[in-house]
């Protein structure tokens, strides 16, 4: 168990078999050679509730306990659609919530993992709408709600988000090239990885002196993928 991973946006949901036994066969093959596996957000397609949706999920709760015990660590960062996450789950799962954007040290290389949708700051509508949704009074209204209103709300949210999401500009769905290039310089790091707008890829910029990759997983409906480190190599694969 020397290797270390990095998923994204698996978006598993119980009315989805297909992804979730591609996410379960996944996790059980690799798991030999797992030493840490890092999900840079979005593992469910949405989650409200941590009581109500760890019921819905018994089979991923098995699936990443079955690994854990086995000496993978994993670590977890939010994304947009399971930012709720609680500690009720970590505690059950093992897993340790990271903060939004994470600094890993991979061999004295600085390396930010991050979910990705702060990168998108072109999408003005997605930033003033994820900085109202995760505000403390928001979010207090919302926990006191029922689990039957609030699926019926993350319902309407994600489809109406998929409606707006499908009459926008792929441009401005995409990262913002300067945002990105704040990162680099604010975390002091030349390596980014993350997730989010579902475009695979590896993008290398030069600024100045300074050589930059950015490494952007695909999600697991469309382009399932993952990283590897390995033999201090980061390698973007296909599933």
């Amino acid at each position: 168990m020397n290797n270390i991973y990095f998923i994204s946006d698996i978006h598993l949901d119980p009315s989805n078999s297909e992804v979730t036994d591609k996410f379960i066969n996944f996790m059980l093959e690799k798991s030999s050679d797992m030493k840490e596996l890092y999900i840079l957000g979005d593992l469910f397609e949405f989650w409200i509730d941590d009581k109500y949706d760890i019921v819905q999920n018994n089979i991923i709760i098995s699936t990443l306990n079955r690994i854990s015990e086995n000496g993978t660590k994993v670590f977890l960062t939010h994304g947009n659609r399971d930012f709720l996450i609680g500690k009720k789950f970590t505690k059950i799962t093992n897993i340790e919530i990271l903060p939004e954007n994470y600094i890993l040290n991979l061999d004295n290389t600085r390396v930010l993992i991050t979910h990705g949708d702060l990168l998108c700051t072109d999408d003005i509508d997605y930033q003033k709408f994820r900085k109202f949704i995760r505000n403390r009074i928001t979010l207090k209204i919302f926990n006191l709600l029922s689990n039957n209103i609030k699926t019926k709300v993350a319902s309407y949210l994600r489809s109406k988000s998929k409606k707006i999401t499908s009459q926008k500009p792929d441009n401005i769905m995409d990262v913002n090239h300067d945002t990105v290039l704040s990162f680099y310089k604010k975390f002091k790091t030349n390596i980014i990885i993350h997730g989010h707008t579902h475009r695979k890829n590896i993008h290398e910029t030069q600024d100045g002196r300074e050589n930059y990759v950015r490494y952007v997983l695909g999600d697991w409906h469309n382009a399932p993928s993952y990283i590897v480190y390995e033999n201090r190599k980061l390698e973007l694969l296909d599933i």
